[in-house]
């Protein structure tokens, strides 16, 4: 995938109708935004978030999640990494479901397999955000960290597959409660994480989202 081109780029203001009205929401929103896609027009968002390197039944998991979640009718948020991000949309793609993608630093910042990601989203109508310039291609931790921001910024709840004792993960977990957020976890979890909902089935996720329909298949 070459760089995106200008003209598959716009800008979107905080100012502008069509800025994420949630997003408005956080203690620092983004003046703009750099958007290569569509934003979905429901609030029907949800962010993913999991470790780069756990075990295969989390990384099932998290396709599992993600391909449930667009059955009914969910955008999904992730961070384009590896892993648990990857599996999630790789779900939700497959059950026809919307994604947005949320890049660390400007659109040329993204490579390998990352960037084919973010192409797998735009080709399926998703879209691929960034509050940066499309040169910012030097990233930093603090950019994960506001990566995060924006990613449950975006988002009504945010659902952590795994995550390990200060990892990223947790971290988004953390932006997540501060921003009042309601955080889901599953038992793939080892970070402490305080007043989070632990689900250990797919069953027990829908409840938590209000989605009323039993299924007892074990995350």
């Amino acid at each position: 995938m070459q760089h995106f081109n200008e003209s598959e780029v716009r800008e979107v203001k905080i100012s502008d109708n069509n800025y994420p009205e949630l997003l408005k929401g956080i203690r620092k929103p983004p003046e703009s935004l750099r958007i290569r896609g569509h934003l979905p027009p429901n609030r029907k968002v949800i962010a993913i978030s999991g470790s780069r390197k756990t075990s295969q039944q989390a990384l099932d998991a998290a396709n599992r999640i993600g391909k449930m979640l667009a059955e009914f009718g969910y955008t999904i948020v992730t961070g384009l990494s590896h892993g648990c991000d990857t599996a999630a949309t790789d779900g939700a793609l497959s059950a026809g479901g919307k994604v947005i993608g949320v890049v660390p630093g400007g659109f040329k910042s993204l490579h390998g397999q990352e960037k084919q990601l973010a192409q797998k989203i735009y080709a399926a109508y998703g879209a691929v955000i960034s509050e940066y310039p499309d040169h910012h291609s030097k990233v930093f931790s603090r950019h994960y960290l506001r990566q995060s921001e924006i990613i449950t910024g975006l988002s009504e709840k945010t659902i952590i597959i795994a995550a390990e004792a200060r990892s990223g993960s947790s971290a988004t977990a953390d932006r997540a409660l501060r921003q009042g957020r309601e955080v889901i976890i599953t038992q793939y979890v080892k970070a402490k994480i305080e007043n989070a909902m632990l689900v250990e089935n797919l069953g027990e996720l829908k409840a938590a989202l209000g989605i009323n329909r039993e299924d007892a298949e074990n995350l």
